[in-house]
């Protein structure tokens, strides 16, 4: 641009922010601002789902009559007491989405009480040698989040009291621990829950009978959900720790997870990991949620466990002259998976250890995936 001077003027476009990242020599600067704009978007679409949660919720109604079922036994409890902090009516509470963004909390109640929809059908009966209390300590329907499966399980503890002479006398805890196989492809949640209660109650039912199976001072044969150690606790804490190598690597993990008494010889547990590995290359230090853990009792001191992980990884570079890694290559994922025999007395706090197996699978960007295998021992604590 020329002035009425005579002067000369460059005028140039300053360019907006679309043209400055289609530009080849500003690829990191476009890739940058990529990243910014979709942590952006991402917290925008988040943001409904951290508040309306306290504003939103649903209450369905499941309307149970225990089953009738032809036994042989008497049935002889005088009273069913419920001692949990919730509603009398609740049973279950879950999250779904509305319009596939907002989560509404939702929670399934009976039409009547849970204490007096148990107790209808096992009311006292003549001929009874002795009467026994149920409390329901805890009673709630769980969907367990894991990496590869959600089931879906009934969590029941109900301590049982002896009457004698008047007197509540500790006899044993009933727990539960019931695990629900769907009926039909697709069912409602009402469907679903009514199906599990069935289920759960013709196994409850089956055990009260031979709670009361006493014939001339013979022992009853013992119901398998009842544990008559008063000093076990409803829920024990696993702490697990191991490390492994391998012919070009080694490394070390921690894991902890909640389990409930066992009263089956198969359980499947969800834990929580991290572990350290240093290969030839480079360190890393991962993280793993819902870990799975797929256990087979073989006697009261051993299990055999199979546990299944997803890892993300965050990598640390030996020589980064020599590889040169890209800002993708500071992270990678892995599947791995740990066979072995576990020493884990039933329930029973107490040391635990572990020998085994280890392999895995490395995925990093623009870079072959590697298998390894190795040997795994670990030592643990039940708390």
């Amino acid at each position: 641009m020329i002035d009425c001077y005579g002067t000369v003027f460059v005028v140039r476009k300053q360019p907006d922010l679309i043209s400055l990242l289609m530009t080849n020599h500003n690829t990191k600067f476009k890739k940058t601002h990529l990243y910014i704009i979709f942590i952006v978007l991402l917290a925008i679409l988040s943001a409904p789902q951290i508040f309306c949660q306290k504003f939103l919720t649903d209450t369905l109604y499941v309307d149970f009559h225990p089953e009738v079922f032809q036994q042989s036994g008497f049935i002889c409890y005088d009273t069913v007491i419920d001692k949990r902090h919730e509603d009398p009516h609740f049973v279950m509470y879950k999250t779904k989405n509305k319009f596939l963004l907002f989560p509404v909390d939702q929670e399934i109640h009976l039409t009547r009480p849970l204490a007096s929809t148990i107790y209808q059908n096992i009311a006292n009966q003549d001929a009874c040698m002795k009467t026994f209390i149920l409390q329901i300590n805890r009673f709630e329907i769980e969907k367990k989040k894991g990496r590869f499966s959600a089931p879906t399980f009934l969590l029941a503890d109900i301590p049982v009291y002896e009457i004698r002479n008047d007197t509540q006398i500790f006899y044993g805890t009933l727990y539960y621990k019931h695990l629900y196989h769907p009926q039909a492809r697709r069912e409602t949640p009402e469907q679903s829950t009514e199906n599990l209660l069935n289920s759960w109650y013709r196994t409850f039912r089956t055990d009260l009978i031979k709670i009361n199976a006493i014939e001339g001072g013979v022992p009853p044969e013992l119901a398998p959900n009842l544990i008559k150690d008063p000093f076990v606790p409803p829920l024990f804490l696993n702490i697990h720790t191991g490390v492994f190598a391998g012919v070009d690597w080694y490394g070390f993990q921690a894991e902890m997870y909640f389990n409930r008494p066992e009263t089956e010889s198969r359980a499947k547990q969800v834990s929580g990991i991290v572990r350290y590995q240093n290969h030839p290359e480079y360190e890393s230090f991962a993280i793993g949620r819902n870990s799975e853990h797929y256990m087979y009792r073989v006697n009261n001191s051993l299990i055999f466990d199979i546990d299944l992980n997803i890892l993300i990884g965050f990598l640390k570079w030996k020589d980064v002259k020599v590889h040169n890694p890209s800002v993708y290559q500071i992270i990678n994922a892995e599947l791995s998976s740990v066979q072995s025999i576990l020493f884990n007395r039933r329930n029973r706090r107490g040391f635990t250890g572990r020998f085994g197996a280890i392999e895995t699978a490395g995925y990093i960007y623009d870079k072959k995936i590697k298998l390894r295998a190795g040997l795994f021992l670990g030592l643990g604590y039940r708390f």
